[in-house]
């Protein structure tokens, strides 16, 4: 208890109450910026003065070289299809860079196996390989220059796309991000996630609900604030924004992308996000695969913690404060484990008053309900209209969101798995396994 103004305070409830509203309020803010268009775009901030390159060298988009990057572990049952639908993207000046880290399978067999000059193979072996995907990143944008591209290449108008093995680009991927680089300050564009089996399971399923509202709410919020991050599948970033982190633009943590995207904030370039294009990528179909992979991601973002205080110091305004608070979010999810536990006493307390016939309703029943439920059928519509196409319907897309409040709370279990892992010091991760799937397009290239 503490005491304010002459009266007693819980002090634990003050905090749930805070945690609880400002949630809320968060979302919400987020779902209505989400619904326009910025009136501008941000800038890089003028505290930094980083010299950055002029908009007069962007050659446009038919002139700007793309290069695909695939890092590779054991992805032969994928890899095919990936490298037939970025053949088939409608651009002059498209290379394929794949890395293969160390595979055990067939992999750069398969890629040895494309005549296509746009498809090149990157082969690390022991023990330089298997250090993490930042590190099969930073070997190929060491190998870019003078192997991929002319060494003479402008890097300014080199975009490099990081894409998984799994990863399916719509069409018109190009025509959407290739025009954002002409803004002076651009460094990254990041695009929409979609889980391409979401059918197969309802795990599947929540996980594509998870990547709409991230990209659709969250990513669309941001760019208000000027906030934008970068994920690890669909990331577009210009070469010379690269060059400014050095040799070595991505490190070895966890969240690789993350770290990416907060770094080329505080070297004064901007992201963007695109949502009228996706990256499709396999949801993992069974908890435990995905229990591993969350708590990997949330131990990723406990790493990220250490660029907090330049955060606070280079960057100002509303990027500030959202990047804060998205860095933060972990030790808020902790905290938001507790109250959980209070409220499943509470749901507990009432069945016993149930069975016991002293149950009393109470209105505070409907208060709760909204508190646990309210923010996330408010994202159901949004889903629901970006899904009503597929086989989802305004009511489906109800009942979804009502088991994705359920889905959300396994990111506690992940969250204190994260911490017991980053206490004992385990850093090392095993690959997630993919899974063979038909492709029209490699089917009929067989044929």
């Amino acid at each position: 208890m503490i005491l304010i103004s002459g009266y007693r305070h819980d002090l634990i409830v003050i905090m749930a109450v805070t945690l609880v509203v400002s949630s809320v309020v968060y979302g919400l803010m987020h779902l209505l910026l989400s619904r326009w268009e910025p009136r501008r775009r941000h800038d890089a901030d003028a505290s930094r003065g980083w010299e950055l390159p002029s908009p007069a060298r962007w050659v446009g988009e038919s002139e700007a070289w793309i290069v695909f990057v695939l890092p590779c572990l054991n992805e032969g049952r994928v890899i095919a299809a990936s490298l037939e639908r970025l053949i088939a993207l409608d651009h002059g000046r498209i290379r394929i860079l794949v890395v293969d880290d160390g595979s055990d399978d067939d992999t750069a067999d398969i890629v040895r196996g494309y005549s296509d000059p746009r498809v090149h193979l990157l082969q690390r072996t022991l023990p330089q390989a298997r250090q993490g995907k930042g590190e099969a990143l930073n070997a190929a944008i060491a190998h870019i220059p003078g192997n991929i591209l002319p060494s003479d290449v402008d890097p300014f108008n080199v975009i490099v796309c990081v894409v998984d093995a799994d990863g399916r680009l719509e069409p018109n991927v190009l025509e959407e991000v290739l025009p954002c680089f002409a803004a002076e300050t651009l460094g990254a564009v990041q695009i929409g996630v979609r889980i391409s089996n979401r059918a197969q399971n309802l795990l599947a399923r929540m996980q594509d609900i998870e990547f709409v509202l991230y990209t659709h709410v969250f990513q669309r919020g941001r760019r208000h604030l000027g906030s934008v991050g970068l994920g690890g599948n669909g990331q577009f970033v210009r070469l010379a924004a690269l060059r400014t982190l050095g040799p070595a633009p991505w490190t070895r943590s966890l969240t690789e992308d993350l770290d990416l995207g907060v770094r080329l904030m505080l070297r004064g370039w901007t992201t963007e996000f695109r949502s009228a294009t996706a990256v499709h990528q396999q949801g993992l179909t069974d908890l435990r695969r995905w229990l591993r992979q969350r708590t990997r991601w949330f131990q990723g973002h406990l790493q990220s913690w250490p660029l907090i205080p330049w955060v606070l110091r280079d960057l100002t305004g509303t990027r500030r404060a959202d990047l804060l608070y998205h860095l933060t979010s972990p030790f808020l999810l902790l905290v938001g484990s507790f109250l959980l536990l209070a409220f499943g006493s509470w749901i507990f307390g009432l069945g016993v008053a149930l069975v016991t016939g002293t149950l009393a309703p109470s209105w505070w029943w409907l208060s709760a309900y909204i508190i646990a439920f309210g923010l996330a059928l408010a994202f159901g519509v949004r889903y629901w209209r970006i899904e009503r196409r597929g086989d989802i319907g305004a009511v489906g897309a109800v009942a979804l969101l009502h088991v994705f409040v359920l889905y959300a709370t396994l990111w506690y279990i992940a969250g204190w798995r994260a911490v017991a892992r980053s206490l004992t010091g385990r850093q090392g991760w095993a690959k997630t396994e993919r899974h063979a799937e038909p492709d029209p397009q490699v089917t009929a290239r067989a044929a």
